[in-house]
C-alpha cells in the first residue's frame, strides 16, 4: 500500500508522461510506416522528447525549480489542447465527442500543470526518526 502512495504522489508527472508518450509514438508513425517524416513531426519531437526527459528525471530529482520549469510549457500546450478542443465542438459537429473527450482532457492537463510546482515544498525538511 506504502508503494501505491508514492505512485499517485506523482500522479501529474505520469499523466504528463502518458501524453507524452502517446505524442512521441503518434509523431514517429511515419518512420515506423517506411514513410518519411515532415517538418512538423520533426520539430513536434524536438519539442516533446526534452519534455519527456525530464518529466522522467522528475522521479528522481524531485526539484521545485524543474517542475515550475515544466509546468509553463505543459500548461501552455494544454491551454492549446481545450482551444482546439473548442473549435472542434462548435465547428465540427461529425468530431462533437472527439473533442469533448479532448476537452475533459486538456482540462486535467491545465490542472495537473497547476498543482505541479506546489507540490515540491523547498522549506520541508525531512528528519528521519
Amino acid at each position: 500500500m506504502k508503494s501505491l502512495k508514492s505512485v499517485f504522489k506523482f500522479w501529474q508527472e505520469i499523466i504528463f508522461i502518458v501524453s507524452t508518450g502517446s505524442l512521441l509514438i503518434g509523431s514517429t508513425r511515419g518512420v515506423i510506416n517506411s514513410q518519411s517524416m515532415d517538418i512538423w513531426d520533426i520539430l513536434l519531437v524536438c519539442w516533446v522528447l526534452p519534455l519527456f526527459i525530464c518529466l522522467i528525471g522528475q522521479f528522481f530529482w524531485k526539484k521545485k525549480s524543474l517542475a515550475i520549469i515544466l509546468s509553463i510549457p505543459l500548461g501552455l500546450s494544454s491551454v492549446i489542447t481545450i482551444f482546439m478542443a473548442l473549435y472542434g465542438i462548435f465547428n465540427s459537429p461529425s468530431y462533437r465527442t472527439e473533442s469533448i473527450a479532448m476537452l475533459i482532457i486538456g482540462t486535467v492537463l491545465v490542472l495537473a500543470a497547476l498543482k505541479m510546482p506546489f507540490k515540491y515544498d523547498v522549506n520541508k525538511v525531512h528528519v528521519e526518526s
